[in-house]
């Protein structure tokens, strides 16, 4: 499925220029804040972070209005260390990627600017590792995949007929579980990015 999502989206980004710019391929960078709740053998701790995450995203627009689009996006990982109401200490790693195929509205403002929103289905891949001393030398994992909702906001410039620039907030929630382990996932990711229209 990741293989030929990636290869829809290198089809997407690379289509000839027959289009007349309703084909257009982003780059993104921004800051994935992560939130975990794990709950593992009747005892649930919650943790926190942020990391850099990557995208590239492949977009068909319809309209003015309406675009559709296929995205891969990394989250990062998160990497937290505390102390459990035992007196133990955990440390807890999470990383996430996701593939979304969602649509987006527009709508134009003044001097090349537009407000978008965007919703569709991510597919993501959530990969657990935890250690707990009350266990030395074990580690605890727990790798799912699933799909989701998942939603934002945004604002875009042209800065040219062909290139624009913008800043998205985006959020979608995930669910692992596997081995006894239970994870509720959460990324909230600010994003800018830097497109291209063919």
């Amino acid at each position: 499925m990741r293989k030929r999502a990636l290869g829809l989206i290198i089809a997407v980004c690379s289509a000839p220029a027959t289009a007349d710019g309703q084909l257009s391929a982003e780059l993104l960078l921004g800051t994935a804040d992560q939130k975990s709740t794990t709950t593992f053998m009747g005892e649930s701790e919650s943790t926190s972070g942020d990391d850099l995450s990557l995208g590239i995203r492949g977009s068909y627009r319809v309209n003015q209005n309406l675009a559709l689009e296929i995205a891969y996006h990394n989250y990062g990982e998160t990497d937290d260390t505390y102390i459990d109401s035992f007196g133990d200490t955990i440390n807890n790693k999470v990383s996430s990627t996701a593939f979304n195929l969602g649509v987006k509205g527009m709508l134009p403002l003044d001097s090349g600017i537009t407000l978008h929103g965007r919703i569709g289905v991510g597919i993501w891949d959530v990969e657990f590792w935890g250690t707990d001393s009350a266990f030395p030398g074990e580690v605890f994992t727990a790798d799912d995949s699933g799909n989701d909702i998942y939603y934002g906001i945004g604002l875009q410039y042209d800065v040219s007929p062909q290139v624009s620039i913008g800043a998205e907030y985006t959020m979608t929630e995930m669910g692992v579980s596997a081995e006894g382990i239970a994870v509720d996932h959460e990324v909230k990711n600010l994003a800018l990015s830097l497109g291209f229209r063919f």
